[in-house]
């Protein structure tokens, strides 16, 4: 199967390296507007490589297309590439406005069949996967708490904080609960040129549940953690396994605050299944109605701290392609 990854930065290389990998998988070309990005890869790879990431994804010789540039770019590509016939992975989120993300989801009803996958790779990490598999186990779905820890050195932006980070928390509660959020009150801490640090949403859910999205843009560490409380038990991610050091009448075990090395393996799963979803000519894992409802639920996120009150989610109805 024949490969193109557009955005070859950080990420958009983690792809092309790791589809590289795969038996099968030939990456025949990446693209980039930052000439040395595309440089380091078609040298590594052996790939073409271009400077013009539409005219890439718009290619028809292309079975996939990765797209890995930055947010504001992912639906004009995502569209370039699904009406050139590809199958698409793209990075989360889908968009950073809803008029946005609504337009690629109306793009992929036009072609009449899911052909894109987002970039929430947290349904593939292990942690994620085994916690889902005891949700079972434990009863109706009472609550849901997320929590999510960045260690950034500068503060972000608060629409950064909400659409590149929250966002993540905003798809988890509905593949964790298998509800809908029906509507959010959020609240900021640590106040400092216009953004927070630390931000902390309540949300109602469909099935008459709760939940708490936690995050933190300044935090001492990187951590994801999820909980899940039901009616029968409880089930939570356990930590990943460390060493543990005892030295100077301490015990200490390093958390790291490198969020890629974290999901590493989630990723390297996503893109494996991503290239089997191309073989079959269908695609899985999250798709892009997700990636849209995640974007209501994050403006209703920035709504509720602008206005300081609860806001009412109310997704529209699901097309019929993504039952």
């Amino acid at each position: 199967m024949r490969v193109g990854v557009i955005g070859v930065g950080g990420m958009g290389s983690f792809h092309a390296r790791t589809l590289a990998s795969l038996p099968g998988v030939d990456v025949v070309v990446v693209a980039d507007v930052i000439g040395h990005h595309v440089a380091a890869l078609t040298a590594d790879l052996g790939c073409e490589g271009s400077l013009d990431p539409v005219a890439t994804a718009s290619r028809a010789d292309l079975d996939g297309v990765v797209v890995a540039t930055p947010d504001e770019t992912h639906p004009t590509l995502a569209i370039a590439a699904l009406e050139a016939g590809s199958m698409v992975l793209c990075e989360k989120p889908l968009a950073t406005t809803l008029d946005e993300a609504l337009r690629v989801v109306d793009a992929e009803v036009a072609v009449g069949r899911r052909v894109v996958q987002l970039g929430f790779m947290r349904e593939y990490d292990p942690a994620h996967v085994q916690l889902t598999e005891e949700l079972a186990s434990i009863g109706t779905i009472d609550f849901v708490r997320l929590v999510h820890r960045n260690a950034n050195r500068e503060r972000r932006p608060l629409d950064r904080i909400i659409v590149q980070s929250l966002v993540h928390e905003a798809h988890s509660v509905r593949f964790l609960s298998g509800a809908e959020v029906t509507e959010v009150a959020a609240f900021g801490g640590g106040a400092e040129r216009g953004s927070f640090r630390h931000v902390l949403v309540r949300a109602a859910l469909s099935n008459g549940g709760h939940a708490s999205l936690e995050f933190d843009d300044g935090g001492f560490a990187y951590e994801v953690t999820a909980e899940v409380l039901g009616r029968d038990g409880d089930a939570l991610t356990g930590p990943p396994l460390r060493a543990v050091t005892r030295r100077g009448g301490t015990v200490s075990s390093r958390i790291g605050d490198d969020w890629f090395g974290w999901f590493a393996d989630a990723y390297r799963i996503q893109d494996a299944a991503w290239a089997d979803s191309v073989r079959a000519g269908r695609a899985t894992g999250p798709s892009t109605w997700d990636g849209y409802v995640a974007q209501i639920v994050v403006d209703a996120v920035t709504r509720s701290l602008a206005e300081s009150r609860s806001v009412a989610v109310e997704p529209p109805d699901r097309p019929t392609i993504y039952a």
